[in-house]
């Protein structure tokens, strides 16, 4: 019996975020081992290579809305490259600025057919929208572009698929809220804070975070913004995912805000962030290929 395979494509995107950094993270989680560490668990691993890059500019002549334009490509090219990468196996999208979740979310739905729900792993609620946000960078709108609450050029990007449903979002992890993210905040399925999580446990926690995700039984795509490990520690963050990738509803990973530029010349987080996404995968690898072996025959 062929084993479960794979899929990794990069999408060197830091069009949505503060500055150029996350646009070299796919290129550096390679360089750190990222392709040998998921071989090593024994699956095959279809490479699909990384896009072209979504450069970050600052954009001061758009103070509520940066760089609509570039996030917008990145959206699309995220989305388009998704109905190839899902087919042929588990999905881990290595990004990037957060900005780029609605062409996770758009790509997932065109090739599944279905409505897919999101578990968004995050020190931030990235609710915000041009009314109400702070500063203006997309990445701090991810979660309410997916909804279709963003600026009108990114939303239009996701394409013809419905928006996501707030009741399929779980959003945990999260330390603070602006002002503006407080409302939407109470149209998600579940909204657990990190402290709370921590109270509960990481078991529970993943439990949760997939009941909360209100889809019945359908797909969901994982977002992860390595910040969450500056409200949770690694330990816990590692159980959690771990938890979360073990469902056979979860199809794909996105990994976004690592910023090369702030890890040391070793590589040190890179490495810790590759170990993360490895570990989780490979347990989910091992409970698929366990959950798919005939059972013995009765004697």
């Amino acid at each position: 019996m062929a084993g479960p395979k794979v899929a990794v494509f990069g999408v060197p995107t830091s069009a949505g975020g503060r500055s150029a950094g996350t646009g070299q993270a796919p290129l550096r989680l390679r360089e750190a081992g990222l392709l040998e560490a998921l071989r090593k668990t024994g699956a095959p691993v279809v490479n699909l290579s990384d896009l072209s890059l979504f450069p970050y500019r600052d954009d001061a002549a758009h103070p509520k809305a940066r760089n609509p334009e570039v996030v917008a490509c990145a959206v699309r090219a995220t989305a388009d490259e998704m109905t190839r990468a899902l087919p042929e196996g588990f999905t881990v999208v290595l990004g990037g600025d957060c900005s780029m979740v609605a062409g996770l979310v758009a790509g997932a739905r065109s090739a599944l057919g279905e409505p897919v729900g999101l578990i968004y792993l995050d020190a931030d609620a990235d609710l915000n929208t041009p009314d109400t946000t702070p500063s203006g960078y997309l990445n701090g709108m991810a979660v309410a572009t997916a909804l279709g609450r963003g600026p009108r050029e990114v939303v239009e990007a996701m394409g013809s698929t419905p928006h996501l449903d707030p009741e399929h979002v779980s959003l945990v992890g999260f330390r603070a809220l602006d002002p503006g993210e407080r409302a939407p905040l109470g149209d998600l399925g579940l909204a657990l804070p990190a402290h709370a999580a921590r109270r509960v446990g990481m078991r529970a926690t993943a439990a949760l975070a997939l009941d909360g995700v209100g889809n019945g039984d359908g797909p969901i795509v994982v977002h992860l913004d390595v910040d969450v490990i500056e409200a949770l520690s690694y330990a816990e963050v590692s159980d959690l995912l771990t938890g979360i990738l073990a469902s056979p509803r979860v199809k794909a990973l996105e990994v976004c805000e690592y910023d090369p530029d702030h890890d040391d010349s070793a590589l040190s987080a890179g490495r810790r962030i590759v170990e993360l996404i490895t570990r989780a995968v490979a347990r989910r690898l091992a409970r698929t290929i366990h959950e798919a072996r005939p059972a013995p025959p009765r004697e």
